[in-house]
């Protein structure tokens, strides 16, 4: 590009390149008796397998034989010609000008042109879509930046403009409409960049711009990287749109995958009859397929997308006067329900599980699909709100959820209590490190041997401004799911180690801390180099340093084993967490370097109730024993358990028989002090 060219032309010129981002595309100008190449995209460079240099000559980059052919293109700008490539292959050229303040460009769209476009729609390829919808259109189509300028224009609404001798691109829609209809069409254009397809019965352009007589508007949100860039507008007669009511309904109110009632769709019935509550009940039914994700990842969303719209026919027909249905989110689905009867809503509720029963066919193979339910009701005398009608029935669905899965539940207020924000806990979990809410207390572990306590459990604690004292059973699976785990357990790991510095500073006795460490922090590639750093960092011995793993850092052999082996090069001990609760306990003992086996709480709680607890326990023990391995019991309440372990030879309890995890003034206070 030369200097003379604007930012603000430079962009103008990349949005064109940007709307057709299925072609090559090329912006040439004409200056001192030449045409030069100014801007393109990949797909040019690839199609004429030429290096691009900005403001490099038109023959250069396209090659002679091309040229030769495309030349006489300018001259008749806004048709379609055909151009053979060397390579034997046709490509299908469309011209059109630009005209900016500094001068005129022409922008160059070329498409590999193929027969079988039918085909492509058909198996949902999505660049076919957009090929199909902007120039295959038999009416006008222009499309417009987030600004409303116009940038392109297809080839039916390229001809029209010609033959009524009017240049568009580079204007502003807005100039273009009649005054009168300005004020209607700004909130349709806004509300099409947020992704809704919108409607215009009637609007008049100027200078009797695309007809003679007023023309209704179409707009369609252009999407890019899954964010919306532009709009599309389909320019057709009034007449066509008065008798194509069926088709703006569906291009504004339903799904465009499933074809089933979509989300604006819900907002618009549940007024209607929200205005008539006096007469009948409402019931919200949410519907969510359980771990449909696992279809996506192993037939590929394609495939997945096909058993969404099977599941959207089944559940299309348990519609009728009193029952509609409405794709909510993903995989999941809103039945609106009106009622005199609660039976009437346990019907619909089972006919849901129902039509599910039957398998569904991927070529050729069967596959089950299953869903939980949560409802929620609006009654006569005693109105809700949407919102808080679906935040009742998803509080019944997460109930479902935790209970089994595949069934049903209506709205208790009960469950509410039990029902956590996971997305409002996150957001205050990921601000928790910086506004000091995090504390990490100490739970000690007794020697049954010499009665003394030489070790200590570090756990994490949080107490939130908004909601207090979280518990750990809540913030921790999702600081898991949001890979906060990893963030927060680095923090873990050097607030332990600055404390057992500060300690050995101020002459107390060294004691060994145990970390637990999740899957996530201990498969990350620079988990022993981050140890070896604090270590060196923090001057710590190792042999006071524990590092607590679960099963579920051990799925992969060759992995784990790598990471312990080179823990073990560092003199850390390494303890397996929680053990016995496991599918696979006995043989980790065999293949890792593993220092200690901690028993998990369940086993200790039936201590004299259960024989069969008092034989496994006994037998990890003397296994543990055998192979050289440190056992500590967890979950120790009662005098009888810590009696029943000494007898066993265990050599280490924890529990609320002996304290409960301290914040660490306490530990000073009570272990160190004292």
């Amino acid at each position: 590009m030369t200097n003379s060219i604007t930012v603000a032309i430079n962009k103008k010129l990349h949005d064109i390149i940007q709307l057709n981002p299925f072609d090559a595309v090329a912006i040439l100008k004409f200056h001192d008796g030449h045409c030069s190449v100014e801007m393109v995209n990949t797909s040019a460079t690839v199609l004429f397998n030429t290096q691009f240099t900005a403001g490099m000559d038109a023959v250069v980059f396209f090659k002679d034989a091309h040229w030769n052919q495309l030349q006489p293109c300018l001259n008749k700008q806004g048709e379609m010609h055909y151009v053979t490539l060397q390579n034997a292959k046709q490509i299908v050229v469309n011209m059109q000008p630009v005209t900016t303040s500094e001068g005129s460009y022409i922008s160059v769209v070329m498409r590999l042109i193929t027969n079988d476009v039918t085909a492509a729609l058909e198996a949902q390829i999505e660049t076919a879509k957009h090929l199909y919808f902007v120039e295959q259109y038999v009416d006008p189509v222009i499309s417009l930046d987030l600004n409303g300028h116009i940038i392109y224009a297809n080839i039916a609404a390229a001809n029209k403009l010609a033959i009524l001798g009017n240049q568009i691109l580079g204007k502003s829609i807005f100039e273009l409409i009649d005054e009168e209809y300005v004020g209607q069409f700004g909130p349709l254009f806004r509300n099409t960049l947020e992704g809704y397809p919108m409607g215009m019965p009637q609007c008049v352009l100027k200078n009797k711009m695309f007809s003679e007589e007023p023309v209704c508007l179409k707009t369609f949100p252009t999407y890019w990287d899954g964010k919306v860039i532009g709009a599309h507008i389909v320019i057709k007669n009034v007449d066509e749109f008065f008798n194509d009511r069926e088709h703006h309904h569906f291009i504004v109110y339903q799904d465009e995958l499933t074809g089933l009632f979509n989300r604006r769709a819900l907002n618009e019935q549940w007024t209607m009859y929200s205005e008539r509550q006096h007469e009948m009940n409402i019931a919200l039914i949410l519907v969510d397929l359980d771990r449909f994700k696992k279809f996506n990842e192993s037939l590929g969303k394609n495939k997945a997308d096909g058993m969404l719209y099977e599941v959207s026919k089944r559940f299309g027909q348990l519609r009728n006067e009193f029952c509609e249905v409405f794709r909510y989110n993903g995989d999941e689905f809103v039945f609106l329900v009106r009622y005199y009867a609660r039976e009437e809503v346990e019907v619909i509720a089972n006919e849901i599980l129902r039509v599910l029963l039957e398998p569904f066919v991927v070529e050729e193979q069967e596959y089950f699909i299953t869903a939980s339910i949560g409802i929620a009701s609006s009654v006569v005398g005693q109105p809700l709100e949407l919102d808080k009608l679906l935040h009742r029935a998803d509080q019944a669905l997460f109930y479902v959820k935790n209970h089994g899965r595949s069934h049903y539940r209506f709205y208790r207020k009960e469950m509410s209590q039990a029902f956590p924000n996971e997305a409002l806990i996150e957001a205050h979990l990921r601000r928790a490190i910086e506004f000091d809410e995090l504390a990490v207390h100490f739970q000690p572990q007794i020697d049954l041997v010499t009665n003394r306590i030489d070790s200590f459990e570090a756990l994490l604690r949080w107490n939130n401004k908004k909601f207090g004292a979280v518990p750990p059973s809540q913030f921790i699976p999702i600081a898991e799911s949001s890979g906060l785990i990893i963030h927060i357990g680095d923090w873990i790991l050097e607030r332990v180690f600055q404390y057992q510095k500060e300690w050995r500073e101020l002459g107390y006795r060294p004691v060994r801390i145990a970390i637990n460490i999740s899957p996530k922090q201990f498969k990350q590639e620079q988990f022993v180099s981050k140890i070896k750093h604090l270590l060196e960092t923090y001057e710590i011995e190792p042999e006071f340093v524990e590092l607590e793993i679960t099963e579920g850092s051990m799925t992969n052999v060759h992995e784990t084993s790598s990471i312990l082996r080179h823990l073990k090069q560092l003199g850390v001990y390494v303890s397996v967490d929680d053990f016995g609760t496991g599918y696979s306990s006995l043989s980790y003992l065999k293949t890792y370097p593993i220092d200690i086996i901690k028993i998990d709480q369940s086993f200790i709680a039936d201590i004299e109730k259960d024989k069969k607890n008092e034989a496994i326990i006994k037998a990890i023990i003397l296994l543990s024993h055998n192979l050289g391995l440190e056992v500590v019991a967890e979950g120790v309440e009662e005098k009888n358990q810590e009696q029943f372990l000494k007898n066993n030879n265990c050599e280490k309890v924890q529990g609320y028989l002996y304290n409960k995890p301290l914040p660490v003034e306490k530990v000073i206070e009570q272990y160190f002090i004292n």
